[in-house]
């Protein structure tokens, strides 16, 4: 069972990944044309996909009702992907912050004990590095970076050798008297923000057939209807993220944004599925219909496409299918109804 996303976004006002407090994280991006050339974009506004799978367990987190039972200490507050080393772990028992019996799973417990003891261990992987030994689960779920549209018409207007637009605004404030303490006038300096717009893609995949399986021990180490629960909350996790809500500074800069193509891609069968292919790419949404449909022959799996707004026209073939919903929340319904997690 298997799920992979592919999501354009249209952003204003973004403060999505800041290297320093004044700067956006840019990258250089090798952009395809439609007439086949290539165009290279050396400081092309991103946000990494670390930032993107950061939130997503934030919202695994948020959106579950058993969100104290099913998550460890650390997921509960956004802290995945590494197990604190034992020192630390015995610094939050002693400030009460964390139970003995919790640190000791964490520090000591298998992979299985993890898998059984949170979900976010679970879905996003953890490392847990010892002098001893190194207990390493990958994740199940994988994003690529947030990256932006090559627009030729921003192009042309802009006038400029790079489609994206940055805005540096500086935050006013009241006048200091200059006999102010220094350190109060340092504390009241005005700082540059950077902000930046733009219509972006990502793409991510979700391994829904290992959820709950302990790799190390080849077992599964939950009941079906918890495994069913994590892949229905693995999915929904993603609904809150396309709308926008995901990034730094959302207290002064929550993304302006926009959905406006989506296409959930899944299978029922155990066999894993290619990545997608990035919205950044000219008639994505063509080449992943024509990558997508030759799997069922290759593989004997079924592949159900759901999309919303893209180009692509309803399919119903055999083991391959496409249909096209009207809204993107749409997409993510019809994959969980398909998909038997309702």
């Amino acid at each position: 069972m298997f799920f992979t996303l592919t999501v354009k976004l249209l952003i204003n006002m973004h403060d999505l990944n800041n290297e320093r407090s004044e700067e956006i994280r840019r990258v250089p991006i090798i952009y395809q044309k439609p007439d086949g050339s290539y165009q290279i974009v050396d400081e092309a506004v991103a946000v990494s996909g670390v930032m993107l799978k950061h939130w997503h367990l934030r919202y695994m987190v948020e959106i579950d009702r058993r969100r104290d039972e099913r998550y460890c200490w650390f997921c509960k507050r956004g802290i995945g992907v590494r197990v604190p080393p034992p020192e630390a772990l015995e610094y939050y028992c002693s400030k009460k912050m964390l139970d003995k019996e919790e640190a000791n799973i964490l520090s000591n417990g298998k992979e299985s004990d993890l898998i059984k003891h949170c979900a976010g261990e679970d879905i996003h992987g953890f490392l847990r590095t010892k002098r001893e030994e190194t207990l390493r689960r990958e994740a199940l779920i994988k994003f690529s970076w947030l990256l932006p549209m090559l627009i030729e018409e921003a192009l042309e207007k802009l006038g400029t050798p790079s489609p994206f637009r940055i805005l540096q605004h500086s935050r006013n404030i009241p006048e200091i008297p200059s006999s102010a303490p220094a350190d109060l006038r340092r504390m009241q300096m005005p700082y540059p923000r950077a902000y930046s717009d733009g219509i972006f893609g990502f793409v991510s995949t979700l391994n829904l057939d290992k959820v709950g399986f302990s790799f190390t021990e080849n077992k599964r180490a939950i009941d079906d209807s918890e495994i069913k629960e994590r892949r229905k909350l693995a999915i929904l996790a993603y609904v809150p993220m396309i709308t926008g809500a995901f990034g730094a500074s959302q207290a002064r800069a929550l993304p302006v944004s926009k959905v406006l193509e989506v296409m959930a891609i899944v299978s029922r069968d155990g066999k894993a599925l290619p990545s997608p292919v990035h919205p950044i790419y000219h008639n994505y949404d063509e080449q992943n219909v024509n990558l997508y449909s030759t799997i069922p022959k290759l593989f004997d799996a079924d592949i159900k496409i759901f999309t919303y707004n893209t180009n692509v026209s309803e399919v119903e073939n055999g083991k391959f299918a496409i249909t096209k919903v009207k809204t993107p929340i749409d997409a993510f319904n019809e994959a969980i109804e398909y998909l038997g997690l309702k």
